[in-house]
């Protein structure tokens, strides 16, 4: 019984320490005020790790998950995957954008999908490679259907030796080649990136998906590792920074818009919640 006791105060007292330490160490800053979550959805197993979504329209989104060449699709009304279209191996697939009959598919080492007539029997898959590799990480990508700019931007290493400049590249519409000069390029010193440094928080930004508006224009850049939403002006240059409550948003991996520019945004399963799919608004 004595040994039981000294057990659960050595227990309480570490518990107790972490707990004060955090209090210490935490970011100061309060999670936006400005987001609410409308709706939640949660997702079957099948996409516990779902790692993007692209609307088909209003009702139905394709989803795609880490590790298997299938397009998951889901039928919001309903609450359930309709249809399962195999696209390719096994793999490790990060993000989908879906124009008109098409889909395009881009996995982790830079490899682009096409996929044309992908809801139909007679789909055809094209593959190219973008210039990326492994190492890069690509995890987002967006095409922006007024100019037809695409765009992408690696989670952990860009193409320079050096790893403190924020940079979304743009891909020839063509052929998928990496275009010589940049969309955007920031340095992490810009005031949009500024963050209270602790243990708890990561200094850079680790993008998990990009999307364009579908009205505005504006790019919204996913962070999964310290969740939060950068938006950008058209042109590329900073707008506002929305941090996500980790609670909530555990691990933020897609994003996209429907006809009138609602938000949805689907998070791989972790500590706190399901995996799922969240409207949300900035009030």
């Amino acid at each position: 019984m004595k040994q039981n006791l000294i057990v659960f105060l050595i227990i309480a007292g570490i518990l107790c320490v972490v707990a004060g330490t955090y209090s210490v160490l935490k970011p100061n800053y309060s999670f936006t005020g400005e987001l609410r979550i409308l709706k939640t959805w949660e997702l079957p197993k099948s996409l516990k790790e779902v790692s993007g979504i692209s609307h088909i329209d209003d009702s139905k989104l394709a989803c795609i998950q880490d590790e298997k060449g299938i397009i998951y699709i889901y039928d919001l009304t309903l609450r359930s995957i309709v249809e399962e279209i195999q696209f390719g191996p096994r793999g490790d697939y990060e993000a989908i954008r879906v124009i008109d009959s098409t889909a395009y598919v881009m996995d982790s080492s830079g490899q682009l999908f096409r996929i044309k007539n992908f809801e139909l029997e007679s789909r055809r898959v094209e593959i190219f490679q973008t210039g990326f590799s492994k190492k890069h990480d690509i995890e987002s990508f967006d095409i922006n259907k007024t100019t037809g700019e695409i765009l992408t931007i690696p989670k952990e290493n860009n193409l320079l030796s050096t790893r403190d400049r924020f940079l979304i590249y743009e891909l020839n519409p063509t052929t998928f080649d990496i275009k010589e000069n940049y969309f955007t390029n920031l340095s992490y010193r810009d005031p949009i990136f500024e963050v209270d440094v602790s243990w708890f928080m990561e200094t850079n930004f680790f993008p998990s998906e990009l999307t364009i508006h579908p009205t505005t224009n504006e790019i919204y850049i996913l962070d999964s590792k310290t969740p939060r939403i950068l938006i950008l002006k058209p042109d590329g240059t900073p707008k506002k920074m929305h941090f996500l409550d980790p609670e909530k948003f555990q691990q933020p991996e897609g994003l996209s818009f429907d006809s009138e520019g609602k938000i949805y945004i689907s998070n791989e399963e972790g500590n706190f919640q399901k995996q799922n799919i969240q409207l949300i608004e900035f009030k």
